[in-house]
């Protein structure tokens, strides 16, 4: 049975799903075929090897019960004498790997501890490198199993009285300079020095060896303070290139070495390392080590005890802590044990400069450096008596004070924490705590053009976790509903994906430790880890689902109107506007009078970003008290008289301000808009001043160079008509607003400016459109064609700026519009709507037209989007127009050309064409007038979906059955010729495979096809965007074999006129890459004996044009055929090897004087006519009329 996890891929799976390690004997038969480093296999073998174990770094435990198998069969490959250093080498890479995945503090526990290693371990670290970087893996592995041989029980020297024999991989010089000469200890002792000092991966395990090897009771004496002399010695004498292996050292000594044998250099070290000055300067490794080296320091001094007057907890159990109700936690209430009254601490002087030294690394810009100091004062401050330590967390909580930079309020929080954690935070300190805790959660300063707080809203968190562990519920309870709002609200709101998660979590803490948060369950069941992942599900789902209960409720919205609506980042504004709106079905009284006024109240500040926030809220606020005021029974009014006449007037402020100019005006314009909007859909009651001012920002919003900005205007002044334009009395100004927007629509200065004009008289409702119906619909059919293709048409009046046939934007826009008008006008009506079959033909004809449009710029195709357009107003009129106004013709002319885009080379447009093409012909109800429908239904899938349109694999075997159907095969032929005649490989071969296929199966049609092929070269004969890929096309045709049988039949004219359409084509060879392009077809007819002597005449021509491209094209492509179709050409046979060797070994880049004698006797070879050059011909003409 197979394993369901082996048949997923790793990404379908989430990282910790694996149950065990099934890769076993892959990985041991990989082990067992370790290659030598030098090997050209090794380097993928390796990385096959590293793939496979890295799938376990995420639960590295499954590795455990195979470690002794897996470290067994490397290391006794490594212990063979017999073999090669390259692969000894490999074998230690290999073990890198697993010590990577599982940390080198486990793996050292498998590793084998035997006395015969030491031996070997010490020979084999002597001959290696430090120089040499791409085996540092192997002196890593060795420095990390002497840290487990070191540790042997014996008395190292006893070790050099049975010295073993040398063993055979020592044969090489020792390299490192540790000479072999010395005892066992002084060696250990010498390669400790030489690797502490290289600043690469093996100094860190180099320092895990010197802690493991100097606390030794027999080494302790001898080499301690000599290794610790010589460290302080280097760094005295060079305190810029600094080896971080010697500070690691220290460090790991003073955490791994006793109290009582570092106490007598603990003052010494500390004097050292503070003289050092490593803490100034931006190198924050050397602080780093600085900062464990001082804390380390402080534990020695001090004696080690847990405090006793630190806060005890009762009751640790979750279940307990669920069961108990909310105020029932007496029995489990806290202790604080008086201070001792026994032994008298001794707290050494230095520990007030230790102490120090922490405080200011709290302070540190290095956010390692700051997370270290905060554990490194816990620990401290764990052993110092009630009083000092008081002193020490009221110095922490100091550093929570507006003055101080971000990253000491982050140190702060981080040292409050592990404070708490450990017992050490008192109750009697939370009253003062929790407000600086408040101020944390919500931290977030710009600091230039960008903002610092997301690091201390984190750590913030961390606290009120440590707090929910720390802390009994009792001593909680007075802070719940700050604490829980807090982080609820975090929860929800914060712009960053990290503190939402972080509040998530230390919410589902206090909930399960305390036990008393209000609604704790249901709202963490909510707030859970993936939910609150997602920004938008946050703000606008699980804040709405809290917002239920409503002593959340009022804390929600306040922070949302104090720190959100100002926010520097536009989107948390925007989804603050939502959530507002959101809020406002819950709260409505207060929304009313509390938030409006105060958001009324911040527009008139000057930020902008706090103006742009206010102007969104109130627009969606506004909306949702006016819904709920409707749906209510009776209705209920929310805003007041006075309210409404503030927000009729907030508009006309801006603009007497001139707040709409400049870079801020332009965030000014898309709030406004959206403000119009939804007090639109509000039916707010404006004033006749309130109206002129919202469609004077409408009109401003409509010529900007935003995209958004218009798009968002458009949508604004649809609603605006709708709602307040209706009235009779609005005749005048409505006639005024459609006169200036199909003026505006004329222009042809910018395209952006006639694209908001067109999207604007798209969204116009019915009740203006149909009195204006003729001009609008001719304004929007002129605008959607290219300028060419409207004067074809009729509808091109004043002659245009020549500028606008690039601006395929703006006739996509048109299309759209048009579309829309279509849609709002309807088929109900008489003459004013789309029922009259003069306006429904000329919008049909010009939406087919719209289709035609193969505009290009720097840009690429960009008449795709008009095309695109198209397609789709075409889908949407067909589906829902009547049946009786589609005639054959119509949805013939549709279908092929949704047939045509779906096989043409954009992905993009293919893939809409496809799509579209599949839905009409299976709507229901059936489109009338579909030409083969039932053979059509049979090729294409009724579920759309289950093709992948955007593949072209997938979607030109489909395309290239419908080559049977004579109705539509001509339009897909033609679609397929540009596809297979252009640049992108991957589509020429799936395109290509798929008709070669087709011509394949039937044979039959491939005359008919070929006939095809001819009338649409004449027919787009010098359109060079049809011919460019035809001319490529012809070439893969005619050379893939498919068409032979009409080729050779001398009654069928297809070559004859493939001949002559070539010739037409390139006609005086003005285009270069037309002519390079022709010169592969022209080479594929010569397979056609009837054609081949006018065909090497042809080439011949090329042969000897000025272009240089050109000429070696002919050239190689020359070769290639009559090497291939010699043998049915007119060519003598005896010359055809000089030909060749002629056609091969002349350099065509020469000047064109020394290449066309070599041209002409190519042609007397080739048994030709050497061609001569107009006038030359004109000449001779003249000398022969002249001699008669």
């Amino acid at each position: 049975m197979s394993n369901p996890v082996e048949e997923c891929k790793d990404e379908d799976l989430p990282a910790n799903t694996l149950e065990h390690f099934t890769e076993l004997q892959q990985v041991l038969e990989m082990i067992e075929n370790i290659k030598s480093i030098a090997a050209r296999t090794f380097e993928r073998e390796f990385e096959q090897y590293a793939q496979v174990l890295s799938r376990y770094q995420e639960q590295p435990h499954l590795l455990d019960p195979h470690l002794e198998e897996l470290l067994g069969k490397l290391l006794q490959k490594i212990r063979r004498p017999d073999l090669d250093e390259g692969e000894r080498h490999g074998a230690f890479k290999y073990l890198y790997i697993i010590s990577k995945v599982r940390t080198y503090k486990v793996l050292v526990k498998f590793m084998p501890h035997e006395l015969s290693d030491l031996e070997f371990v010490l020979d084999l670290l002597s001959q290696q490198d430090p120089k040499e970087f791409e085996q540092w893996e192997t002196r890593y592995i060795l420095l990390l199993w002497m840290s487990i041989l070191v540790l042997n029980p014996f008395h190292m020297s006893r070790l050099d009285a049975y010295e073993t024999a040398p063993n055979d991989t020592t044969n090489c010089s020792r390299i490192n300079h540790v000479q072999s000469k010395n005892t066992k200890m002084e060696r250990i002792y010498e390669l400790i020095q030489l690797y502490v000092s290289c600043n690469d991966t093996c100094s860190s395990m180099a320092a895990y060896l010197a802690a493991k090897y100097f606390i030794r009771s027999d080494i302790k004496d001898l080499y301690l303070a000599r290794f610790l002399d010589w460290i302080m010695e280097q760094h005295q004498a060079d305190t810029v290139n600094v080896k971080f292996g010697q500070l690691a050292a220290v460090a790991a000594i003073l955490k791994h070495g006793k109290r009582e044998d570092l106490q007598h250099y603990a003052d010494k070290l500390l004097q050292w390392i503070t003289s050092c000055q490593y803490k100034e300067g931006n190198d924050f490794l050397k602080y780093k080590y600085y900062v464990k080296i001082v804390q380390r320091i402080g534990l020695v001094h001090l004696k080690p005890r847990i405090a006793s007057w630190r806060y005890k907890r009762g009751t640790r159990s979750l279940a307990t802590n669920l069961s108990q109700a909310v105020g029932a936690g007496g029995e489990s209430v806290a202790l604080e044990v008086s201070p001792e009254e026994g032994e008298e601490i001794i707290v050494p002087d230095a520990i007030e400069e230790v102490i120090e030294e922490l405080l200011q690394a709290l302070r540190s810009g290095g956010n390692d450096i700051r997370w270290s100091a905060a554990k490194g004062l816990g620990r401290v401050t764990n052993r110092l008596p009630k009083e000092l330590a008081d002193e020490v967390i009221g110095s922490v909580i100091d550093i929570l004070s507006p003055l101080e930079p971000h990253e000491a309020w982050h140190g702060a929080c981080l040292a409050l924490a592990e404070l708490a954690k450990r017992g050490l935070l008192l109750p009697h300190r939370l009253e003062e705590l929790v407000p600086l805790l408040m101020q944390a959660l919500f931290y977030d300063e710009m600091k230039g053009y960008m903002s610092v707080g997301q690091h201390i809203r984190d750590s913030a968190c961390y606290m009120c976790w440590a707090f929910a562990r720390a802390y009994n519920p009792d001593d909680v309870k007075p802070f719940v509903q700050k604490i829980s709002s807090g982080l609820l609200t975090v929860a929800v709101f914060d712009r960053e994906v990290n503190c939402r998660r972080a509040a998530s979590a230390a919410f589902q803490e206090s909930v399960g430790r305390l036990g008393n948060f209000p609604f704790g369950i249901e709202i963490s069941t909510t707030t859970d880890f993936y939910s609150v992942g997602i920004r938008q599900n946050s703000y606008l789902n699980i804040s709405d689902y809290i917002a239920q209960f409503e002593v959340y409720r009022e804390p929600l919205i306040s922070h949302l109107v104090q720190h959100k609506v100002n926010h520097w980042d536009s989107p948390i504004r925007e989804l603050t506007a939502k959530a507002l709106h959101k809020l406002s079905l819950k709260e409505p009284e207060y929304m009313a009078a509390v938030v409006l006024p105060q958001l009324l109240a911040k527009t008139d500040t000057i930020d902008i970003n706090c103006r742009h926030g206010c102007v969104l809220a109130m627009g969606e606020i506004t909306l949702a008290l006016r819904n709920l005021g409707k749906k209510s029974d009776p209705p209920v009014t929310y805003l007041s008289n006075q309210r409404i006449v503030e927000l009729n007037e907030l508009i006309k402020t801006f603009l007497d301000k001139n707040c709409y100019r400049g870079m801020s005006g332009e965030l000014m314009k898309s709030c406004t808009t959206n403000f119009i909007k939804n007090c639109s859909l509000a039916k707010l009651e404006a004033t006749t001043e309130c109206l002129a001012s919202w469609q004077k920002v409408i009109d401003s919003c409509l010529i900007t160079k935003s995209t958004s900005i218009r798009d968002s205007a458009v949508e604004a002044f649809g609603e605006l008509c709708t709602t307040y334009y209706c009235l009779d009395t609005r005749h005048e100004e409505n006639e005024a607003i459609i006169k200036a927007y199909l003026l505006g629509a004329d222009n042809d200065l910018e395209e952006h400016i006639r694209m908001g004009y067109i999207a604007a008289l798209g969204v116009l409702p019915s009740f203006m459109i149909r009195p204006h119906l003729p001009a609008i619909m001719d304004s929007l059919v002129k605008h959607s064609l290219t300028p060419l293709q409207a004067v074809m048409v009729g509808e091109m009046g004043d002659r245009e700026n020549i500028q606008t046939y690039r601006w395929s934007e703006a006739r996509t826009e048109s299309v759209r519009a048009l579309t829309k008008v279509v849609k709002t006008v309807g088929y109900g009506g008489g003459s004013y709507s789309f029922a009259e079959p003069t306006n429904f033909i000329k919008v049909f004809k010009c939406l087919l037209k719209a289709l035609d449009e193969y505009t290009l710029d720097n840009r690429g195709d960009i008449g795709a989007w008009v095309r695109e357009a198209a397609m789709l107003s075409l889908y949407e009129i067909v589906t829902q127009c009547p049946p009786d106004l589609l005639t054959s013709g119509l949805v013939q002319q549709v279908v092929v050309g949704f047939m045509q885009q779906a096989v043409e080379k954009i992905d993009r447009t293919r893939g809409l064409g496809g799509r579209l093409c599949c839905q009409l012909i299976h709507h229901q109800p059936r489109i009338p007038h579909i030409r083969e429908h039932s053979k059509l239904l049979e090729i294409f899938p009724a579920d759309a979906d289950s093709v992948l349109w955007l593949f072209a694999d997938h979607t030109f075997p489909l395309f290239c059955q419908l080559l049977a159907l004579p109705d539509y095969s001509k339009r897909v032929l033609l679609g397929l010729s540009a596809s297979i005649g252009q640049l992108t490989e991957s589509l020429i071969k799936y395109a290509s495979n798929a008709l070669f296929q087709f011509l394949r199966s039937n044979p039959e049609t491939v005359p008919r096809l070929c006939a095809e092929m001819v009338q649409l070269f004449e027919e787009h004969l010098w359109n060079e965007r049809v011919t460019y890929p035809m001319l490529s096309f012809l070439d893969i045709l005619i050379g893939s074999g498919t068409v032979e049988l009409v080729l050779h039949d001398e009654a069928n004219p297809f070559a004859e006129d493939i001949y002559k359409l070539l010739n037409l084509e390139v006609k005086g060879y003005k285009k270069l890459y037309k002519t390079a392009s022709s010169i592969g077809a022209f080479c594929q007819l010569l397979q056609v004996p009837r054609l081949s002597r006018r065909i090497l005449s042809k080439l011949s021509v090329f042969l000897g044009l000025q272009h240089v491209h050109v000429r070696k094209t002919a050239a190689t492509k020359l070769y290639e055929a009559l090497a291939l179709h010699g043998d049915v050409t007119e060519v003598p046979e005896e010359n055809m090897d000089e030909i060749l060797t002629l056609l091969s070994e002349t350099d065509w880049t020469m000047p064109l004087v020394e290449v066309r004698p070599l041209r002409n006797q190519l042609c007397q070879l080739l048994d030709i006519k050497a061609p001569v050059s107009g006038a030359a011909a004109a000449a001779a003409l003249q000398q022969a009329n002249a001699d008669k």
